[in-house]
C-alpha cells in the first residue's frame, strides 16, 4: 500500500497551476465588464436604464447559473473518458451535452414571452424600469443557445485538461462586450437595449470562437466522429448525463436560494443592512475568483485520474489542487482583515453605511478560509461524478443548518439579526465542507470512487 509520504511526494502542482491560472484570469475579467456596463449606463444614460439592466441581469444570471450544470457534467464525463483512454467517447459525451443544451434553449426561448415579463414583474418596479428591463431580457435571452453551447464546449476543454482555450473564449466575449458597450451605450445612447445587444453579439461571437478552437483542438479521427451524428449510439447512454445534470441543477438552485435568501432577509432587517450585505457579498465574490481556479483544476484532474482507475493518482491530484487553494484562501482572509478600512472606503463614502458594513465585515473576511474546503470538495465530487452525494449534502446543509440557524433565533426573539444571518451562511459553508469531507473519507474506505467511474463508463 502506498505510504502517506510517497502519496504526497512530488505532487503534480505544476499541472494544477497550469489548469488553475487561466480560469482565475477568466473569472477576473467578468466583473471588469460589469463595471464598464455600470459606468457606461451611469454616465451616458439614466437611472431607469441602469436599474433595468440591474433587474434584467439578476433574472438572466440566475437562469444561466442554474444551467451551469451543462458545463460541469460535460467536464466530468469527458475527463473520465480521457483518463480511461477512450477519446471517441469524449465526442459522444460532447454531442449528447450539445443536444441537451439545444433542447433546453428551445424550450426557454418558447416560454420566454411569458417567463420574462413575469420575472420582471417580481424584480423590477412597475413603470418605465420594468418595461426597459423586459425589453433588455427579451433581447439578451436570444443569446441563450450560444451561451449553453459555449458552456458545453468549455466543459469539453476542461475535461480534456485544457483551460487556456476557455480563457481565450472568455477574453474574446468580454472584450467584444466591452467595446460594443462603449459604442452602443456611450456612443449611440441606446441605454439598456444597447447593453443587451452588446452582450448578445459578444456571446454569439464567443460561440464562433469556441467552435473554431474546438475544431483545431481535435485530431482528424475526432473531427470525423464529431461530423457524424448518426450511427454513433447517441440515442442510448443518456442516463449518466441526465442524472448528473439533474443532481447538479438541484444543488446549484439550492446554493442560489441561499444567496438570495441572504439578500432578501437582509433587506427585511433594514435598507442599510441590505446595502451593507451587498458590499460584503462583493468581498466573498472577489475571493471566489481565486478559489474557483483550483476548484476547476480539481474537477479536471480528479476526473482524469479516476478514468485511469489509479486511486493513488486520484488522491495525489486532489492534494495538488487543494493545498494551493488553502494558501490562496489564507492570503485572501489576511488581506481582507488588513485592508478593511481602505476597502470599505473604496466601496462607499456614506458614513452610516460604512459603519454598518464595518460592523459585519469580519464575517465576509473570514469566509474564504472557512469555505475553501467546500469549494475544493465540490470540484472533486463533480469531477468524480459523485453528484448525488453533492445534491444530498447541499440539501442537508441548507435545510438542516442554514435555515434553522437564522430562523429559530429570529422566531425566539421576535426579530431578525444580521449576525444570525451571516452566522447561518458561514455555517452553511462549514457544513458543506464537513459533510463532503466525511463522504470523501467513506468513499475512500469503501472503494466507492471506482464504482461510480465504472457506472458512467
Amino acid at each position: 500500500m502506498t505510504s502517506r509520504r510517497a502519496l504526497f511526494a512530488g505532487l503534480p502542482h505544476r499541472h494544477a497551476l497550469s489548469l488553475a491560472w487561466p480560469m482565475i484570469v477568466a473569472n477576473i475579467s467578468v466583473p471588469l465588464v460589469g463595471l464598464v456596463d455600470t459606468a457606461m449606463l451611469g454616465n451616458f444614460s439614466d437611472a431607469q436604464n441602469l436599474g433595468a439592466v440591474a433587474a434584467g441581469a439578476i433574472v438572466l444570471s440566475a437562469a444561466y447559473w442554474v444551467l451551469s450544470f451543462l458545463r460541469l457534467g460535460t467536464t466530468s464525463l469527458v475527463g473520465r473518458a480521457v483518463g480511461a483512454g477512450r477519446p471517441l467517447d469524449t465526442i459522444s459525451h460532447l454531442q449528447r451535452s450539445l443536444m441537451l443544451a439545444g433542447v433546453i434553449a428551445v424550450a426557454i426561448l418558447v416560454l420566454q414571452w411569458v417567463a420574462i415579463p413575469l420575472a420582471m414583474s417580481i424584480v423590477a418596479p412597475a413603470g418605465e424600469v420594468r418595461e426597459l428591463a423586459t425589453t433588455y431580457g427579451q433581447i439578451r435571452v436570444h443569446s441563450l443557445p450560444a451561451v449553453l453551447a459555449t458552456s458545453v464546449i468549455t466543459g469539453y476543454f476542461i475535461g480534456s485538461q485544457d483551460t487556456r482555450r476557455p480563457l481565450a473564449i472568455a477574453v474574446v466575449v468580454n472584450l467584444v462586450n466591452l467595446v460594443l458597450d462603449i459604442v452602443f451605450v456611450g456612443g449611440l445612447r441606446w441605454g439598456a437595449s444597447g447593453a443587451a445587444w452588446a452582450t448578445l453579439i459578444a456571446e454569439w461571437l464567443g460561440l464562433a470562437v469556441a467552435v473554431v478552437l474546438l475544431w483545431r483542438f481535435l485530431d482528424p479521427a475526432l473531427r470525423a466522429r464529431l461530423r457524424s451524428w448518426r450511427g454513433q449510439g447517441l440515442r442510448s447512454r443518456w442516463r449518466a448525463l441526465l442524472t448528473m445534470n439533474a443532481d447538479l441543477a438541484i444543488r446549484t438552485a439550492l446554493l442560489y436560494m441561499a444567496l438570495t435568501f441572504l439578500t432578501a432577509a437582509g433587506g427585511r432587517i433594514s435598507e442599510e443592512v441590505l446595502a451593507a450585505n451587498a458590499i460584503l457579498l462583493q468581498v466573498t465574490l472577489l475571493a471566489s475568483y481565486g478559489l474557483d481556479g483550483y476548484a476547476h483544476a480539481a474537477e479536471a484532474m480528479s476526473a482524469r485520474a479516476l478514468g485511469t482507475r489509479r486511486l493513488d493518482e486520484f488522491h495525489r491530484a486532489n492534494a495538488a489542487a487543494t493545498l494551493p487553494a488553502l494558501g490562496i484562501a489564507a492570503v485572501f482572509t489576511a488581506l481582507f482583515l488588513i485592508g478593511q478600512g481602505p476597502f470599505i472606503t473604496l466601496m462607499t463614502s456614506l458614513p452610516d453605511l460604512a459603519q454598518t458594513t464595518a460592523e459585519y465585515y469580519h464575517w465576509a473576511a473570514w469566509l474564504p478560509l472557512i469555505s475553501v474546503a467546500a469549494y475544493q470538495l465540490d470540484g472533486i465530487f463533480i469531477g468524480s461524478g459523485q453528484t448525488r452525494i453533492m445534491r444530498n449534502m447541499m440539501l442537508v446543509a441548507v435545510v438542516g443548518v442554514y435555515l434553522p440557524v437564522f430562523l429559530v433565533p429570529a422566531w425566539v426573539r421576535g426579530e431578525a439579526s444580521n449576525d444570525d444571518l451571516w452566522l447561518a451562511f458561514t455555517l452553511l459553508n462549514v457544513a458543506r465542507g464537513l459533510l463532503l469531507g466525511a463522504a470523501y473519507w467513506r468513499l475512500t474506505r469503501t472503494g466507492g470512487w471506482l464504482r461510480t467511474a465504472d457506472a458512467a463508463a
